[in-house]
């Protein structure tokens, strides 16, 4: 079964030109010229071979198409008229995986940018007869997903993304955490980033081409700039965040965090890794040890004291003090 999403492009086209009334019985150059307008490039006459093929034989592709060369026409036809690839049915895998999909989708109908697919997840589950898959006389609850909440900044999606995408160079005001004074900033955006139900925008600072991140429930008075769009090219988003540990970055090389964990908790650490870096590097009856290669940043110390007792930090050193001041200067405040 083909994993590229341009052979899907293709079967479509194909779909598209065999059913053509106004131009019936497509041969293979008609074909040919139909993709190459449409995905603007060349491809063979073997490559389309094979993909009537697969649209034909395919069973894991499913569409089992009724395609036939009509030596009297002298062109491709469907045997049945009424064929489709567009109304191949679902099967129960199938209608399970989009059920799973569009119940997550609906969590978020009411976040910002995401209210656009109210009609178009209503519609999943109404093509696809949701909510008769189970019976009716079944009253339990088979899913229940976290609930998405309103964040601050979530309306400026898709303007941001809008800017990005269009290469717009914007400017906004922007309050920190820290400061009750709000700034104004010139900025080249790049990326819109998710951490935590928070929404980030990272992107290069006019002055001095610094790459920054901003949280979007911090920014306000936002506007585009006529000035011309500067792309950095060393900026690589996969890089960039490998070894940042939540959503802030850090200047320098990453480095090498043990963490000790009591099993109980060690167990859900394994299960559902901290970090893409995580390694297990021991595990006993008494500790399960794990390490990552990151930078030191505010999200990985609040992770750390969030798991109380459960936790010891073996490396590095500077590390451990920071937690242990912390945690004094914690335990101070109840005396």
């Amino acid at each position: 079964m083909p994993v590229n999403k341009e052979a899907f492009i293709r079967y479509r086209i194909i779909d598209q030109c065999i059913r053509n009334k106004r131009k019936p019985f497509p041969n293979i150059f008609d074909i040919m010229r139909a993709c190459e307008e449409k995905l603007g490039k060349k491809f063979s006459e073997r490559t389309l071979q094979m993909d009537l093929k697969t649209m034909k034989e395919d069973e894991a592709l499913g569409y089992l198409a009724p395609i036939k060369f009509s030596k009297i026409e002298k062109g491709y036809l469907y045997t049945d008229p009424n064929y489709s690839i567009a109304s191949v049915p679902l099967n129960d895998n199938d209608v399970q995986a989009i059920e799973f999909a569009a119940s997550v989708l609906q969590q978020y109908k009411n976040v910002g940018l995401f209210e656009q697919f109210d009609d178009a997840v209503d519609k999943i589950f109404n093509a696809i007869s949701i909510r008769n898959i189970f019976q009716e006389n079944d009253p339990r609850q088979l899913i229940q997903l976290e609930k998405a909440t309103y964040v601050k900044g979530s309306e400026l999606i898709p303007e941001l993304l809008s800017a990005v995408k269009e290469m717009s160079v914007i400017s906004f005001s922007y309050t920190k955490f820290s400061s009750e004074e709000a700034k104004q900033h010139k900025v080249h955006p790049y990326l819109l980033k998710e951490y935590r139900n928070r929404w980030y925008l990272i992107g290069m600072l006019d002055k001095n081409d610094r790459i920054t991140t901003f949280g979007l429930d911090r920014i306000s008075d936002m506007q585009r700039c006529p000035d011309k769009f500067r792309f950095n090219h060393d900026f690589d988003p996969d890089i960039y965040f490998k070894h940042a540990y939540g959503i802030t970055t850090f200047s320098g090389q990453p480095e090498e965090v043990q963490l000790s964990f009591t099993p109980r908790v060690g167990q859900y650490v394994l299960t559902q890794p901290l970090h893409e870096t995580q390694q297990l590097i021991k595990e006993t009856e008494s500790e399960i040890c794990i390490s990552m290669q990151v930078g030191i940043t505010i999200e990985l110390i609040n992770d750390i004291l969030s798991y109380g007792a459960d936790i010891k930090v073996l490396k590095p050193e500077s590390l451990a003090s920071q937690i242990k001041s912390i945690l004094e200067k914690a335990v101070g405040q109840y005396l």
